[in-house]
């Protein structure tokens, strides 16, 4: 891949009254993990009796985990959740604990969606058949998450699946659909599979754009133009391989065979095959996720080919 190429794939992307509020402390010797107890009882203390708080750890994309608050008012249905890091970063800078608890509850509150969910919501699979969609994680990285969910495994990726919540003041909302799940409703991954190739697709409609235009920028005549492949709101987009016809179509307005590199997640990027060397293309996708890609995004270090006429791409590197 050329120089310019190359660039546009990188484009993609304290004590008082016994609360602790920092005036006169080292906040550096407050442990993260003391100062998320500290905001779970500053929480309680200002969310009153009718609000359930849940501090946890949740396990994103690559092992990575996160600190997240789930504040559920009422009994609510659907509860927004907020990660925790940033606010012991403000912690840090001199934000009273007090005052990111506020802050939290008020956010939560104002995001806490009006939706009514079906009483056998999640218990039958016609509750969310409409909204099952998919979404390509690396197998390798994510080998403990995928012991406790569907999965259907090609080339060193996995296909997970999710019910998608969609609500103005929540934006999109994802719960993943774990072997339990598939036990209740007593079907196989297969069947499971094969229902979100047809949802996923009507749901998160598949975009294909030269990246030059994705960019605005200008492609220097000569060089070989590279391809965005990615979903409506590039919500897990890199899925979009798995559509049925997609890889063949992208053929058709390519006319060849190309290459298909892991962006991240939420997209990839497809370069037309023109004899350039996969173990090169390889070593700037490497570079490309090591540097440019936060690490929950990153879907994997490899590279792929697609043939024309083929069902589905095939891992060359």
């Amino acid at each position: 891949m050329n120089s310019t190429a190359m660039n546009m794939y990188a484009g993609l992307s304290l004590m008082e009254g016994g609360r602790f509020y920092g005036q006169d402390m080292d906040r550096s010797l407050v442990r993260e993990t003391e100062y998320y107890k500290l905001l779970q009882h500053e929480l309680e203390e200002l969310g009153g009796g009718n609000v359930d708080i849940s501090i946890r750890d949740v396990r994103k994309n690559n092992g990575i985990y996160r600190k997240a608050c789930t504040v559920r008012f009422g009994g609510a249905p659907i509860a927004p959740t907020i990660y925790l890091e940033p606010f012991y970063d403000h912690y840090l800078r001199g934000e009273a604990v007090s005052e990111s608890a506020q802050n939290i509850l008020d956010y939560c509150k104002e995001k806490t969606p009006s939706v009514t969910l079906p009483e056998n919501f999640f218990r039958e699979f016609g509750s969310i058949r409409d909204r099952l969609g998919i979404k390509l994680i690396g197998t390798t990285r994510n080998q403990a998450l995928l012991q406790d969910v569907p999965h259907v495994d090609f080339e060193g990726l996995s296909a997970v699946f999710y019910y998608l919540l969609r609500e103005n003041s929540l934006g999109n909302g994802m719960i993943m659909v774990r072997n339990v799940d598939l036990e209740r409703w007593n079907m196989t991954v297969q069947e499971l599979y094969q229902s979100a190739l047809r949802t996923c697709p009507q749901m998160l409609p598949p975009v294909f754009r030269p990246l030059s235009e994705v960019l605005n920028v200008l492609q220097p005549t000569g060089e070989g133009e590279l391809y965005l492949l990615t979903n409506e709101g590039a919500l897990y987009g890199a899925s979009v391989i798995l559509y049925p016809g997609i890889l063949q179509e992208a053929a058709s307005y390519i006319n060849g065979d190309y290459f298909v590199l892991p962006s991240s997640v939420h997209e990839v990027i497809l370069l037309p095959d023109n004899g350039e060397d996969p173990g090169e293309l390889l070593q700037i996708v490497r570079e490309i996720n090591h540097t440019q890609v936060s690490e929950e995004e990153v879907l994997i270090d490899g590279v792929f080919r697609y043939h024309a006429g083929d069902p589905s791409v095939v891992r060359v590197a």
